[in-house]
């Protein structure tokens, strides 16, 4: 269930599907940028989960989040309680954030 919610948001989100690159001229993005989102880590801890974000790219879940990390385009935050997956909850510039700051935006994103 978790890996097809996964895949019905990537291939809806041209940033994180290639299509922006691939349109920008960029031909193996189509491949190269799905591959980056095939499944989730979850992370419980958010010490855990903000160094994640800061040091790799990927999915990562915690509690009712996903998080699409891109070095280039940002973290893209996702509630998986909702159906609409073309409907990004919030983005996040992970690199410009204190910790004191992320968990506060997570924390009020778990509440939704």
């Amino acid at each position: 269930m978790e890996n097809q919610i996964i895949k019905d948001i990537v291939d809806k989100n041209e940033w994180l599907n290639g299509m922006y690159d691939y349109k920008d001229g960029d031909l193996m993005a189509l491949v190269n940028q799905p591959e980056k989102f095939q499944e989730a880590t979850e992370i419980t801890n958010l010490t855990e989960l903000f160094h994640a974000l800061k040091n790799y790219e990927g999915v990562f879940k915690h509690k009712n989040l996903l998080f699409f990390n891109d070095w280039r385009y940002g973290c893209f935050v996702y509630d998986i309680n909702n159906p609409d997956r073309s409907d990004y909850i919030e983005h996040l510039t992970i690199d410009a954030m204190s910790f004191e700051s992320f968990q506060k935006t997570v924390n009020r994103l778990i509440k939704l």
